[in-house]
């Protein structure tokens, strides 16, 4: 569904990306672990659209995405939840999915895909009239993702969706995308937590400092030595 080839990324001179190659096939999670300052997020964005490469391919469904804005690839079914949520606070849960919605313009679908989100997260239907700005941070990531459910993605971007939550709360979210991934919607994320991350994934990538350095089925890279003992402390010296 998803390829990248060979991309290398800067943020001005800085560079961050060097030679990725990242695949998401259909009905996949697919999960991107690596230390802050990896370059986690920034996969995403090029994938996105927000930062373009200086070399390399993202291609989707077999088209090459080099020459369209984010916005078309929304339109082609990618949909990107970002880090910390970015909700409009001041509105209510309603108008934020509506946000989510804002390039579709047959209402009827749009109404049917909101029946849909809503039955993925009963809480948006009792919270639809609520200031999105007075929820829990659990409760504002559930209503990142819906929102980000509302142009009806065949793949899905997640940026850090377990950050600053409780582990309770950790484990519902972890629910809910492994719910919608059951939906036949395919699924990336970042995240720092090993566990959390190959624990959750049909497969994962280890980024260190812009480089892929490992890759593998969510298993094997559990099981991988130098996972379990650079990030899991197993086999340490004592």
């Amino acid at each position: 569904m998803l390829s990248v080839r060979g991309v290398d990324a800067f943020y001005g001179s800085a560079q961050v990306l060097w030679s990725v190659d990242l695949d998401v096939g259909a009905g996949e999670i697919v999960a991107v672990m690596g230390p802050n300052g990896s370059g986690k997020s920034t996969i995403l964005k090029v994938i996105m659209g927000l930062l373009p490469p200086r070399s390399g391919v993202v291609t989707f469904r077999g088209q090459d995405l080099s020459a369209l804005p984010a916005h078309a690839r929304v339109e082609l079914g990618i949909s990107y939840v970002l880090e910390r949520r970015r909700l409009f606070p001041m509105m209510t849960v309603a108008e934020n999915l509506q946000m989510g919605a804002y390039a579709r313009r047959d209402r009827k679908a749009v109404h049917r895909t909101l029946d849909w989100v809503e039955s993925l997260f009963p809480v948006i239907a009792e919270r639809r009239h609520q200031l999105a700005g007075r929820m829990s941070g659990g409760e504002q990531q559930m209503v990142a993702i819906a929102r980000g459910l509302m142009s009806e993605p065949s793949l899905l971007l997640l940026d850090e969706p377990f950050l600053g939550l409780a582990p309770r709360v950790v484990t519902h979210v972890l629910d809910l995308i492994q719910k919608v991934n059951g939906e036949g919607i395919a699924v990336i994320f970042n995240e720092q937590n090993v566990h959390l991350s190959f624990g959750s994934a049909h497969r994962g990538y280890l980024l260190e400092s812009g480089r892929v350095m490992l890759q593998g089925s969510g298993l094997e890279m559990l099981a991988h030595e130098t996972v379990r003992r650079v990030y899991l402390g197993e086999g340490a010296a004592a």
